[in-house]
């Protein structure tokens, strides 16, 4: 029989580099299509957008995925799985708080608000945080890509406008979490905040060391930990097509950071 495909979302392509050596790993045993999404300068942008076009993408393929995301991808995934549960055989977030909008963009965005430093600066410390001191001769790589993800690609709000979206709530579908315990912007308490969530049958794994972006640096480990979820997830068809429910409120993007 042959496995349900993973669909990787992809709201910070410039950022994909990170999701490389785990997706070439997880391919090897298992169909993947990235679902990558890079909107307009200037153009106002919501959640519901952004599950009106992947909605248009599942429905056209009449298939059920097993939904996957780091950071902001796991959590739209994720809310997206709440509202359309018979699309999806599973979501897995890697990175990512019950904490909507808590992301590492939220994090720069609040340093570049209280911070008398250069945006290159806050860049270069923040890159220290997301990957620890064992790349350090890369940080300046990493302080150009994150600069370039915060200009062309979706965040949640800006330096002039913050905002909140609550809290993410279990859905119907299975659900493997897996953070960093080392991480600086989803914290060890996180894990608490998660079992007030899942259901039954969910899962969450904590990395040992590992930082933010911990797919790009303990590939094999992760790559170990998702499918041994999804072999655990019975497979079924998806016969008919959804219908777009209309539960966020438009978000609208500025990029004055």
């Amino acid at each position: 029989m042959s496995l349900s495909t993973i669909l990787w979302i992809d709201l910070q392509p410039t950022l994909h580099c990170f999701n490389q050596p785990l997706t070439r790993r997880l391919v090897k045993n298992r169909p993947i299509k990235r679902w990558s999404f890079q909107h307009e300068l200037d153009e106002a942008c919501s959640i519901e957008t952004i599950h009106s076009l992947m909605l248009e993408t599942i429905n056209n393929g009449r298939e059920k995925y097993h939904l996957m995301g780091h950071g902001i991808s796991g959590t739209i995934a994720h809310l997206f799985a709440c509202k359309y549960p018979e699309a999806a055989h599973s979501t897995t977030l890697l990175s990512a708080d019950t904490a909507i909008t808590n992301q590492w963009t939220s994090h720069y965005l609040k340093m570049r608000s209280q911070l008398p430093c250069s945006r290159e600066k806050i860049l270069l410390h923040l890159s220290s945080h997301l990957f620890g001191s064992n790349l350090s001769k890369k940080y300046p790589i990493f302080a150009s890509l994150l600069a370039k993800c915060l200009d062309e690609e979706y965040i949640f709000g800006s330096i002039a406008s913050q905002i909140r979206l609550g809290s993410i709530k279990a859905s119907d579908v299975p659900t493997l979490v897996i953070n960093g315990n080392n991480d600086f912007v989803v914290d060890r308490n996180a894990k608490t905040r998660w079992e007030e969530q899942l259901k039954p049958g969910d899962h969450y794994r904590s990395m040992e060391s590992a930082r933010h972006f911990f797919q790009y640096q303990q590939a094999n480990q992760t790559t170990n930990v998702i499918e041994s979820f999804l072999d655990m997830i019975p497979e079924d068809g998806m016969n008919k097509s959804l219908t777009i429910k209309n539960d966020y409120l438009p978000t609208k993007i500025s990029k004055n950071d």
